[in-house]
């Protein structure tokens, strides 16, 4: 008797073939077109925008944007001010807490806006008294001197400011700011009087040169807290 050895064979008919040929190329279709979105993805970008930081209160303050601490190298000392910081435009949370205490002692939403530059006042312990400007500066002529006033005095009444002989706001509520004018460059009288009233709350001399400057009021009436500020930006 003849025996036939028999095996298992690996025949597949050629339509499943065809079949299976098509499912591999679609398939590597789809890869391709996976590592294509892949690689060719553009991160988002990021606007920047650059604010200055004033601490007009009475408390010495470490700053966080989003939960990042802003002034990395120090404490912000009252009176202190922080210049030309590169933060994250658009709507962001900033943090503020007194220094060696781990506690936030406020929560604000600050606005900052790509194209414009600004600074950020912080005149008391609670939100309502953080406020920002836009900081427009001119720069259009050589050697001359421009300055700006803002109220960041929450607890004093509106405010009357003269500077030198040709400047006078009148009647400046807390969070006023004014334009820029022009001033006579060297020393400048300064004073400040409770509104509508000959009652002084502050005054000296401002010693001008060249550039913007911005004058601020801080504090209160209050327990002798009132003063001025003058920074050269």
């Amino acid at each position: 008797m003849r025996i036939t050895k028999l095996t298992i064979s690996s025949y597949i008919p050629a339509k499943f073939m065809k079949v299976k040929i098509l499912i591999l190329l679609f398939a590597a279709l789809v890869t391709a077109v996976i590592s294509c979105k892949k690689s060719g993805d553009v991160a988002p970008i990021v606007k920047v925008a650059f604010i200055n930081i004033i601490n007009a209160t009475q408390d010495t303050l470490n700053i966080y944007q989003s939960g990042t601490r802003l002034n990395n190298t120090s404490n912000l000392y009252p009176s202190g001010s922080l210049a030309g910081l590169s933060v994250v435009a658009g709507t962001q949370n900033y943090q503020f807490k007194k220094a060696g205490n781990p506690n936030t002692l406020m929560e604000v939403p600050v606005t900052t806006d790509s194209l414009v530059t600004h600074t950020l006042f912080i005149a008391g312990e609670t939100p309502d008294k953080v406020f920002l400007t836009q900081d427009v500066l001119k720069n259009d002529t050589v050697n001359v001197v421009k300055i700006r006033f803002i109220n960041a005095s929450p607890m004093a009444s509106n405010v009357d400011v003269y500077i030198g002989s040709n400047i006078v706001y009148k009647n400046l509520a807390f969070k006023a700011e004014t334009a820029y004018r022009n001033v006579s460059s060297g020393a400048n009288v300064l004073s400040i009087y409770q509104a509508g009233t000959t009652n002084l709350l502050t005054g000296g001399t401002l010693t001008l040169t060249s550039g913007n400057y911005t004058l601020y009021t801080k504090g209160g009436i209050t327990g002798n807290t009132f003063g001025a500020r003058i920074l050269n930006r």
